[in-house]
């Protein structure tokens, strides 16, 4: 966002926002805009520190979502937190800034104590294509763990060792349901075209989860010749599947999928007709919209935090409306999901939004809503 978009929204929203600080209200724009930055950070660095593991694993996702370099060192600490999930949101976040970085600190963390940490860090080497780092990631290749294992399999088929695909294939040939759906998962994870005819082969089969985990493994790699697969599983008496493959149909290319898109935003599970209106908006259809409004509005609040997250991604006319009601919710989880939405969204309007949510009355939403106010100052 350009700092004279920023600057027309600044000065008012400072004087409603921080009415108690008079310096504030009366700063010049970039000194306002440099102590609105300071602020945030001090939220952040105030999150990184709390007692609460889920707050801190909160505030390392957020400075990965400000994108801002210079916030590197926060998520270089918070690599060393001792829940595991900061330590991997931190790693991910690095990612996002950094590849040079993430590249370091995934060297570091192939050796870290839990087992997600570390394939995470196994797969960020992977995707960096760089073949002098197989030496790194091949001993993984007979850890015990089977994340570990997978990871490595398909780190190494990113760097060109195409025999390593079989170690996912022999995955989803037997052993315990979560062997399966780790396999499913790492063979989503390669983007490769060699992948799709194995995972479009399990669509065939009887057992609903390894069909959902098949369908969400596909996602954007769908081509036209699953549109079968798809239609067949809109009518399926398992809602999960309905609305998962729902998504897909909106990932295919021109107008195939929208006649039975249209039909599924009558369906009788509130799901399958939110993911119908996504399917549509991704296709810029204009049908459906009104779902939006009605799903912000839903009795429940799962349905109204998964509304909120996905509008920020939608480029639709009602989206800035809808997502500043979901930031009002009563519900943190609907708060938050709104948070995030609106960094996702940007924009001049975006700015003031975030800046009210800095005085919101729980700590996760101030960390989102300080991460997300840096990304858009930097752009």
């Amino acid at each position: 966002m350009s700092k004279k978009l920023v600057f027309l929204f600044l000065g008012t929203a400072i004087f409603f926002l921080f009415p108690k600080n008079a310096l504030l209200a009366n700063d010049k724009p970039q000194e306002a805009m440099d102590r609105v930055r300071l602020f945030s950070i001090k939220v952040l660095e105030k999150s990184l520190k709390s007692e609460n593991a889920f707050i801190r694993s909160a505030a390392a996702r957020a400075v990965g979502e400000s994108e801002d370099y210079e916030l590197i060192p926060l998520l270089k600490k918070a690599a060393t937190d001792s829940y595991h999930t900061t330590r991997l949101f931190a790693l991910q976040g690095i990612k996002k800034i950094s590849l040079d970085e993430a590249r370091v600190m995934s060297v570091q963390m192939t050796q870290d104590l839990n087992v997600w940490v570390r394939g995470s860090a196994i797969q960020i080497l992977g995707e960096l294509g760089d073949g002098s780092l197989e030496n790194i990631i091949r001993p993984h290749i007979k850890s015990p763990d089977r994340t570990v294992r997978y990871a490595a399999a398909g780190a190494l088929f990113k760097l060109g060792d195409e025999s390593q695909l079989g170690i996912l294939l022999d995955g989803l040939k037997g052993g315990s349901s979560i062997d399966r759906y780790q396999a499913i998962g790492y063979l989503g994870k390669l983007d490769d075209e060699k992948v799709i005819p194995y995972l479009e082969g399990l669509l065939e089969g009887d057992e609903d989860e390894i069909i959902f985990y098949t369908l969400k493994a596909i996602g954007k790699k769908a081509g036209k010749g699953i549109l079968p697969h798809l239609l067949s599983l809109t009518e399926h008496p398992n809602p999960s599947l309905r609305y998962q493959s729902a998504l897909i149909l909106g990932e295919l290319k021109g107008a195939l999928g929208l006649k039975v898109l249209r039909s599924l935003c009558s369906d009788e599970d509130a799901m399958v007709r939110l993911s119908a209106a996504v399917a549509l908006a991704r296709k810029k259809s204009g049908h459906c919209n009104e779902i939006f409004s009605a799903m912000i509005k839903d009795s429940d609040y799962g349905i109204r935090s998964t509304t909120a997250r996905v509008l920020g991604e939608l480029e639709i006319p009602s989206r800035e409306q809808l997502l500043s009601m979901a930031l009002m919710d009563s519900n943190i989880r609907v708060r938050t999901s709104a948070t995030r939405a609106v960094g996702m969204m940007g924009g001049a309007n975006a700015f003031p939004l975030l800046l009210r949510k800095l005085e919101d009355s729980q700590e996760v939403v101030r960390t989102y809503a300080a991460g997300n106010i840096i990304k858009l100052m930097n752009k």
